[in-house]
């Protein structure tokens, strides 16, 4: 994604988490709803991402927290690029911005790029923004997104589980 685009999506979510923040007397800083959320979205897309990736901006509407999904193209290879402004587009007027996720295509890598370092770490100051990715064998992972170079956001990673190994529990 270029920088002017990266800029205007950046501009875009802080305009949706202030105005969604608004007069809120409630805390949109509800972790253990947004790791259930993100365990479901992870079980819905996961299986689904062979060659292609998913990507969802996690958010806080009317008391519910839902997902703006988008996917990308085909992947011919281990890198794979998702155009999240198509998610930004997606997201609930006054809805309130709480994280993203994003898969990794089955033949992808288990690591996270220099990309999704970056794009979360663009998204740093929206309060209570979360970051989590799923590798290709299905470990589900929450990172900082207060961190911008790639080593130092894998050694943030948390484990949060294992869709394939949830979706085979569930069969």
């Amino acid at each position: 994604m270029n920088t002017i685009r990266r800029l205007c999506l950046t501009l875009a979510l802080s305009v949706v988490a202030i105005t969604g923040n608004a007069g809120n007397g409630t805390s949109e800083c509800v972790r253990k709803d947004i790791d259930a959320h993100v365990r479901e979205q992870f079980a819905a897309y996961g299986p689904q991402s062979t060659d292609h990736e998913y990507f969802g901006f996690i958010y806080l509407h009317q008391g519910v927290i839902g997902s703006a999904v988008t996917r990308s193209g085909a992947c011919p290879s281990a890198k794979c690029v998702v155009d999240t402004s198509k998610a930004a587009q997606l997201l609930p007027k006054r809805a309130i911005v709480l994280g993203e996720w994003h898969t990794h295509p089955h033949s992808g890598s288990p690591n996270l790029s220099k990309e999704d370092v970056l794009g979360a770490y663009g998204n740093r100051h929206i309060s209570c923004y979360t970051a989590f990715y799923s590798t290709p064998s299905g470990e589900i992972f929450a990172w900082s997104p207060q961190r911008m170079s790639v080593p130092v956001a894998m050694a943030s990673r948390a484990p949060l589980g294992n869709y394939q190994a949830e979706f085979l529990a569930s069969r």
